[in-house]
């Protein structure tokens, strides 16, 4: 009989990437939902969106909500997401208003 296959480096990665952003305050759901927009996007590009989105003081659900709406923001690079929301933030947009 033979024993199961270990995961691979994907599983793994995945596993990864969920713990990261249920570190950041988003539920094993909305994490699995967010790994799934953009499957190719490595965790950086993720998690700096996501960041930016919440450090606006959007909840992790309306995060969420917006990058399923707008999967492209997950692609912008990371400096220019971070000039983004301190334009945003400059402008009031802050605490999710």
């Amino acid at each position: 009989r033979a024993l199961p296959a270990a995961p691979g480096p994907g599983a793994r990665r995945g596993c990864g990437e969920l713990a990261a952003l249920r570190t950041m305050g988003f539920s094993q759901e909305q994490a699995q939902r967010l790994l799934a927009l953009q499957p190719r996007l490595g965790l950086e590009h993720r998690e700096a969106a996501a960041a930016q989105l919440l450090l606006l003081g959007l909840s992790a659900e309306a995060a969420l909500a917006l990058l399923e709406r707008s999967p492209a923001v997950l692609r912008l690079p990371t400096e220019r997401l971070r000039e983004r929301a301190e334009e945003l933030r400059r402008l009031g947009l802050d605490g999710g208003r």
